[in-house]
């Protein structure tokens, strides 16, 4: 018998699990020549015994080298190395020799979007005001015990094929009963389409709802990829100075007076970029004038959840009786970015326009995770998880803004945020942000150099400062950095 303990080393700690190791060092042994085809194989209880690994683990390993077709099965007879190694090289169709790499660009002429940046690398392992969560926080126990649990039972098997377009029924359920009860609505399943995120929502919201030369107002400086989906539907933007109090809503009103407007984007709580909340009046008034001048309102609620002086104010979504607020809202935020769940309310008829717009960009969404998320909202994990965040993310705000002011009062103007993740950071003019944000990151610390906020209309020397990614330790460590590179101590 080969010695096989010496040939399968199995590493208990390393992250790579037991029976992949032994599957690969079967792999490799036959890739070098060291064990030939033919070779029976030890039984799956005397590898065990061999490798003091449960036998469980050893007809996982042989069930893998047989996918990949490494090994034969025969019942009665036993099990074998492959006649053949799997791996096939390709056979080139041309004789000339490879003289040439992949190509760097396209033979053909590729449309340009001028409208949109390039993507831009997160680098979230640089410490400093990263604009997002702390996935630190994540209730990444709770979330894997969930979605082993869905994966194991076998009445879900169901949900690995294609489900519902719109999200696994049961979820939107759970949903739909989560938003009644915390942001006063009055849904049904049938109201929510689940997306991979809201931006995929705000996506299919303008495919689906503009046309051409369409009218949208937004706040004059806005969420800068809700712009850009609108630009990329055709729309045109109709910008309105946003104030203290949220967007001004008599200068809305005095632009439907003299144009044709579809449809009104709006970020309620905690304005993007500038964090500021919509008041009540103004809430109110907005209603009767989308009513009126029959233009749509886009309610963008992203962070509805962290909400820090008081209860948030219920969205305009609550009190819209005519079907005129379409409401957007994410997990993605709440508990991690990479949960890539978001959700569109709105009256059935358009969820059934945007799940038929949906099957061309993606057929479904992801029914094991929604899965487990439903999981997670029945038994308590996720309210306790953005409890407890809430609470972090406090302390962090407090803590952060404490010592802006007194480490950098005369150069940088911000009011404390009632919620949400980041300080909206006005500049003085003396310290241009784009070069203070390159000396930051030579540095190591992460600085939004606040271009994106910019617009044809608003220049400013402002951006948004995380306060959520870092504790308060590293907090004081990246105010500590930034104060040294613009005094020069």
């Amino acid at each position: 018998m080969l010695p096989w303990k010496t040939i399968i080393q199995v590493q208990k700690e390393c992250d790579t699990p037991v029976y992949l190791q032994i599957a690969n060092c079967v792999i490799q042994e036959m890739k070098k020549g060291r064990l030939g085809p033919g070779v029976k194989l030890p039984g799956t209880r005397q590898m065990a015994e061999i490798l003091t690994v449960h036998r469980k683990t050893i007809v996982r390993a042989y069930e893998e080298l047989d996918a990949q077709g490494w090994i034969e099965m025969h019942p009665s007879k036993g099990t074998f190395t492959s006649q053949a190694l799997p791996e096939i090289n390709g056979r080139r169709f041309s004789n000339k020799p490879k003289q040439h790499s992949f190509p760097k660009e396209t033979g053909y002429a590729v449309k340009v979007n001028n409208i949109i940046r390039s993507p831009v690398p997160p680098l979230r392992h640089i410490i400093g005001f990263h604009d997002g969560p702390d996935v630190r926080l994540t209730p990444s126990e709770e979330l894997g015990r969930a979605y082993r649990s869905v994966l194991s039972r076998g009445t879900y098997l169901k949900y690995m094929s294609y489900v519902e377009t719109p999200g696994v029924q049961k979820f939107r359920m759970i949903l739909s009963e989560y938003l009644n009860s915390s942001r006063g609505l009055q849904t049904s399943f049938e109201n929510i389409l689940i997306t991979r995120g809201s931006q995929m929502g705000l996506y299919l919201l303008t495919q689906v709802l503009f046309s051409k030369g369409d009218s949208v107002i937004v706040g004059d400086t806005n969420y800068y990829y809700a712009d850009r989906a609108f630009m990329t539907a055709g729309a045109k933007l109709v910008r309105v100075k946003t104030d203290e109090w949220g967007i001004d809503v008599d200068a809305v009103e005095k632009i439907c007076r003299r144009k044709k407007i579809k449809a009104l984007f709006i970020t309620s709580h905690h304005h993007y970029p500038t964090t500021v909340t919509l008041c009540a009046s103004r809430r109110i008034k907005l209603l009767s004038l989308a009513e009126k001048y029959g233009f749509i309102i886009i309610e963008d609620d992203y962070d509805y959840d962290f909400h820090y002086l008081s209860s948030p104010m219920l969205p305009l979504v609550s009190a819209d009786s005519k079907g005129m607020v379409v409401y957007i809202g994410t997990l993605s935020k709440s508990i991690a970015p990479a949960i890539r769940t978001g959700y569109v309310v709105a009256p059935e008829n358009l969820i059934l326009e945007l799940a038929r717009l949906r099957q061309l960009i993606d057929t479904q969404g992801d029914p094991i995770m929604e899965l487990a998320l439903s999981e997670m909202f029945e038994e308590g994990h996720i309210k306790r998880h953005m409890k407890k965040a809430l609470l972090a993310y406090h302390r962090r705000r407090d803590f952060l803004c404490a010592y802006l002011k007194e480490k950098l009062p005369d150069i940088i103007d911000f009011k404390i945020p009632d919620g949400g993740l980041a300080i909206w950071a006005k500049f003085n003019k003396s310290v241009p942000l784009p070069p203070l944000s390159q000396k930051l990151k030579a540095q190591g610390i992460i600085l939004s150099n606040g271009l994106i906020h910019n617009t044809t209309s608003v220049s400013l020397n402002a951006t948004r400062m995380g306060l959520g990614w870092m504790n308060e330790e590293e907090a004081q460590q990246a105010v500590d950095i930034l104060t040294e590179a613009i005094h020069g101590k």
